[in-house]
């Protein structure tokens, strides 16, 4: 099994697997050339060195790749990776109609229809191009989302003007034609019998026929008879059920004689249900056993000649096979010859079943001899299980020796021999397998996902081991499939369909959950659960979460009158909104600091996060106070000049420096003189305001020592 990661041909990444066939495996993988999905068929590892497997699988690509049609799946690429052979195919999203039928039980009559007008087209396709399928059957064909019908799988598809006839017989054992079956001659006829089968399991929610063994279902593609759809639903509209009973006649030249005419008798069965319109070739063999039920996946199997000479043998044809003589050298005389071998076959078998007259009644006198015979055959039956139960009962006791031993014989001879059942648990499919045959029982296997038991090896049984039961006996051993386990991957910078695509290409069931998120943009993933990088098991269901976006919610918005601001601030947070602009206004009746109005008004409702406005009082209103006249004052230099002047109490003299003029301590004009000559006495003054009439206090310093002082008027 290829790992997600692996790129084949430096152009194809493999995300997952999601299918298998009887040869190969399925892998969505992405194109990174054409940056789209496709599908990865890979031949299993252990046919890769098997020359007729890869040869089978090379085929299935030349036949495929040269078919373009709507019911048929592309093939893009076919490549070699070392020991790795695959196809590169169209990725069709949907399910098989396998899946889709077991789903639903069985399809309405139109839907049926519809389907099967589908795959005939391209069935029809194919066989224009000399391509017969050869394995026509529900699980190779896809229903995709779009409602479109594909036919797929061409893995033992061949060429229709092949001069060589294999002497295996291949197919899918529930729908494989007589023909096929035999290991005969097949052509187009072939998948017309293949899709009667399928239209038939469409209609009735089951296949016509269906054993134990592959032989056993196969033997009744060539004798058997199967229960008529209208038998199984009386709704089933009788031109259906004629379609499906030509379709497939044990003869080929009783079938339809090709797709186009098959689609044109369902194209009338939807606008004449009940349309007498089907001809049914004269000699058709009656209809008889019922189909059991509940046949789960037919997968593709490959007779061997020996399981071919058991055909043969059971259905009277015992050493006859479909091959091509050595002699021959001329192809249309090699198919001459088989067509008439098959003719042969089909004559043959018309006398041992009794059907050589056209009409298919049955001969009165030969219907009373057979009943006179049917009732003495009874009547010994009756008699010899008589006799064993009254011999094990001791009635008989009395009866000589000679009879007594003979007697004993018998009952040997009729009674079926008893075994033990081994026990199969532990061991591989092979060696369980090996181990029921030795012991003389048949088998089936199925296979159960298991954690604890290695794949490939047999978890239980049915019966169970040392239970003593008649050779012959069917016992089921069931096999682990493993449970496999995949890395869940990191979704959140894809879309959700990317992540669908991708996760459902793993083999894990995606479901969808929304939420909201106030980070995550709308639409995108959020996460995962399980998350990225935990191990899921393949089939697990996986949630996928995405984003709506922040949540919005509307609240009231609280009254915030007579708050101050940094308590309305927390009412607002604890409300989920936001305290917005704060201006003052004056305000008589409330106290300064405290809020007046808001805005939105209390009781509204807003969103959530919304921001209010706020006014906060400033107090009353200022009193004005009578106007007042202003006065001026000039005030001049102090005469004294302080530069270089030797003061009386010690303080040096200065040489330059600021002097300054103060009234009231406050500032009023500042000047720097550099010199004595600088400085000029009264040549500088200043002027003042004040009020009217009062006075100031003036003061002059230089270097911050005051050297004068005096008062002032303002007038």
């Amino acid at each position: 099994m290829l790992a997600p990661g692996v790129v084949l041909g430096g152009r194809y990444e493999i995300i997952g697997r999601i299918g298998a066939g009887g040869m190969s495996d399925v892998y969505k993988a992405k194109d990174r050339t054409l940056n789209r999905f496709v599908a990865v068929k890979v031949l299993k590892a252990e046919f890769s060195a098997d020359a007729t497997f890869v040869k089978k699988f090379r085929v299935e690509a030349q036949s495929a790749a040269g078919l373009s049609h709507p019911n048929i799946v592309g093939v893009y690429d076919v490549g070699q990776e070392k020991d790795i052979h695959y196809i590169v195919m169209e990725l069709i999203q949907g399910i098989t109609l396998k899946h889709y039928i077991e789903r639903k039980g069985k399809l309405d009559i139109r839907e049926a229809l519809n389907i099967a007008i589908q795959v005939a087209s391209g069935m029809g396709a194919a066989h224009a191009n000399r391509i017969i399928h050869r394995d026509i059957k529900p699980q190779n064909i896809i229903m995709s989302r779009d409602g479109k019908v594909k036919v797929t799988d061409f893995g033992i598809a061949k060429a229709a003007d092949s001069t060589t006839v294999t002497t295996n017989a291949a197919g899918s054992v529930h729908y494989i034609s007589p023909e096929q079956a035999r290991g005969g001659y097949s052509d187009e006829k072939s998948d017309i019998y293949s899709l009667g089968i399928t239209l038939y399991e469409m209609v009735t929610g089951k296949v016509p026929y269906d054993g134990e063994t592959n032989i056993s279902v196969a033997l009744q593609h060539i004798q058997g008879q199967m229960v008529p759809p209208r038998q199984i639903d009386p709704s089933i509209p009788r031109s259906v059920e004629k379609i499906i009973l030509k379709c497939t006649q044990k003869k080929p030249d009783l079938r339809y004689g090709s797709a186009k005419e098959l689609i044109m008798d369902l194209r009338r069965a939807l606008a004449e249900p009940d349309g007498n319109y089907v001809k049914l070739g004269a000699g058709a063999a009656a209809i008889g056993a019922a189909a059991s039920e509940g046949v789960g996946d037919s997968t593709t199997v490959v007779m061997n000649e020996e399981d071919l000479e058991k055909l043969r043998n059971a259905s009277g044809m015992g050493g006859r096979t479909g091959q091509q003589s050595n002699g021959s050298r001329s192809p249309e005389a090699a198919r001459r010859r088989r067509k008439q071998q098959e003719e042969d076959e089909y004559r043959k078998y018309d006398r041992d079943n009794n059907d050589d007259e056209d009409d298919g009644d049955v001969n009165p006198a030969l219907d009373k001899t057979m009943m006179v015979f049917g009732i003495v055959g009874a009547i010994i039956i009756i008699v010899v299980i008589f006799f064993i139960i009254g011999r094990a009962a001791g009635l008989f006791n009395g009866i000589g020796s000679t009879t007594s031993t003979r007697s004993s014989r018998e009952t040997t001879s009729l009674s079926s021999e008893m075994g033990t059942v081994p026990n199969c648990v532990g061991h591989t499919q092979e060696e369980a397998i090996q181990m029921l045959e030795d012991a003389g029982y048949n088998y089936r296997v199925q296979e159960r996902e298991d954690d604890e038991v290695e794949k490939g090896n047999v978890i239980s049984q049915n019966p169970e081991a040392d239970t003593r039961i008649e050779k012959g006996t069917t016992v089921t051993i069931y096999v682990s499939s493993g449970n496999e386990s995949v890395k869940m991957p990191d979704v959140s910078d894809m879309t959700v369909e990317e992540a669908t695509e991708l996760l459902e290409g793993m083999g894990l069931t995606v479901k969808t959950r929304e939420e909201y998120d106030d980070e995550v943009e709308e639409g995108n993933i959020i996460r995962t659960s399980p998350a990225a990088d935990e191990t899921v098991k393949t089939g697990q269901t996986v949630t996928i979460y995405i984003s709506r976006g922040p949540e919005t919610k509307n609240v009231t918005v609280p009254s915030l009158s007579g708050y101050g601001t940094e308590y309305a601030e927390i009412v607002l947070n604890n409300n989920n909104l936001k305290l917005g602009n704060v201006t003052e206004r004056s305000s008589s009746d409330v106290a300064a600091g405290l809020i007046i109005e808001q805005n939105p008004r209390a009781g509204t409702e807003v969103r959530e996060d919304t921001s209010v406005d706020v006014v906060v009082s400033s107090g009353p209103a200022e009193t004005e106070t009578p106007a007042q006249t202003t006065g001026t004052a000039s005030i001049s230099w102090p005469s004294e000049n302080p530069l270089g002047h030797d003061f009386r109490d010690g303080t040096p003299g200065y040489d330059s420096g600021t002097v300054t003029i103060w009234v009231d301590g406050q500032s009023v004009v500042s000047q720097y003189f550099s010199s004595f000559e600088d400085y000029n006495a009264g040549s500088w003054a200043a002027d003042v305001t004040g009020t009217s009439g009062t006075t100031a206090n003036v003061s002059a310093t230089i270097e911050g020592y005051t050297f004068a002082t005096w008062t002032v008027t303002f007038q």
